[in-house]
């Protein structure tokens, strides 16, 4: 554990500035993270976290601490940025709030690494229910997915969330993170992806993972377009249409021509292809989609190299406890 008490390689304070709204005229004790500054109340900071506790109850060092307007200053060797997002979730109740609430990933990011180092147990469950609205663990959970998640679809955002889930070990994440990753196109793997004014590369075990998972995601999605062209050759005893057999099998080649991931996806997202079935056959259609992307679902974290879900959501529970 660090002791902020004796830590004394700071930035020049001269070129350290407060951060407005984290300054607070009647705090007792001033964080120093880079050059911003952040007054706040010790006996809060104390009560949720208990290694800011700990380490605040240690005795000044000999010389004392630096002081300003009649507060010490403790530095902490964190970024300003990540320290911002932590101490707004911690004294403003209406900035961090649980799912439905909405929140953006580098606020996730922040919020858990820091949760985490400074024990504050519920701002960590909080920050994992935000990564599980936008990366679901079940089927079900990522059909609502547009309704549900609380991490706008920023572009390129599974990649960095990819890099979250490896920081945290957070394996549970990563199926649903990998197959949005293999819906962009593969040169984003391959290279790098643009991400909030950063570059994100993959290092080569895990861009093995993500190449090899995506060969083995496509060439199912493959197999489920070649089953919806043998449906398209035979005519349903209960079909009333004309065009039917020439519209399953234009949906079939449309998804036999993709090269990115979107199978899970791909009856909601082609209803206008639908729209010259009959009744009967659109049925059967939606019904086959349903099937394959439950085998896709079942079978992703497998293509990827990792535990079932079954294990994943164990894994997942454990680390709310």
């Amino acid at each position: 554990m660090t002791n902020f008490a004796t830590a004394t390689t700071e930035p020049a304070r001269d070129e350290a500035a407060p951060v407005q709204d984290l300054w607070f005229d009647d705090g007792n004790l001033i964080l120093q993270a880079e050059n911003s500054l952040f007054r706040i109340y010790r006996g809060l900071l104390s009560a949720r976290s208990s290694v800011f506790k700990d380490m605040l109850a240690f005795p000044p060092p000999e010389g004392g601490n630096p002081m300003m307007d009649g507060c010490h200053i403790v530095t902490v060797h964190d970024s300003a940025k990540d320290m911002g997002f932590f101490l707004r979730a911690v004294f403003d109740s209406s900035y961090f709030e649980p799912p439905p609430s909405p929140t953006e990933l580098p606020i996730v990011g922040a919020v858990l690494r820091l949760s985490l180092k400074y024990d504050v147990p519920y701002l960590h469950r909080r920050a994992l229910d935000h990564l599980s609205t936008t990366f679901p663990l079940t089927l079900d959970g990522w059909k609502q997915r547009d309704a549900l998640r609380t991490i706008p679809p920023v572009d390129n955002t599974p990649f960095a969330a990819f890099l979250i889930a490896r920081e945290f070990d957070l394996p549970w994440l990563l199926p649903a993170i990998l197959y949005c990753i293999s819906s962009h196109p593969f040169e984003k793997t391959l290279d790098s992806a643009s991400w909030c004014d950063e570059e994100i590369s993959l290092c080569w075990p895990d861009k093995r993972m993500a190449i090899v998972g995506r060969q083995k995601l496509i060439a199912m999605q493959h197999q489920s377009a070649l089953t919806l062209a043998k449906l398209s050759s035979a005519k349903s005893e209960d079909c009333t249409g004309t065009a039917c057999s020439d519209t399953r099998q234009h949906c079939a080649d449309v998804l036999s021509g993709w090269d990115m991931a979107g199978f899970l996806d791909y009856f909601e997202d082609h209803t206008d292809m639908c729209e010259d079935l009959c009744q009967p056959c659109c049925a059967a259609f939606k019904e086959l989609c349903a099937s394959k992307s439950e085998e896709m679902w079942t079978d992703l974290p497998v293509m990827f190299g990792l535990a079932n879900w079954e294990q994943l959501e164990r894994m997942r529970v454990q680390a709310l406890e």
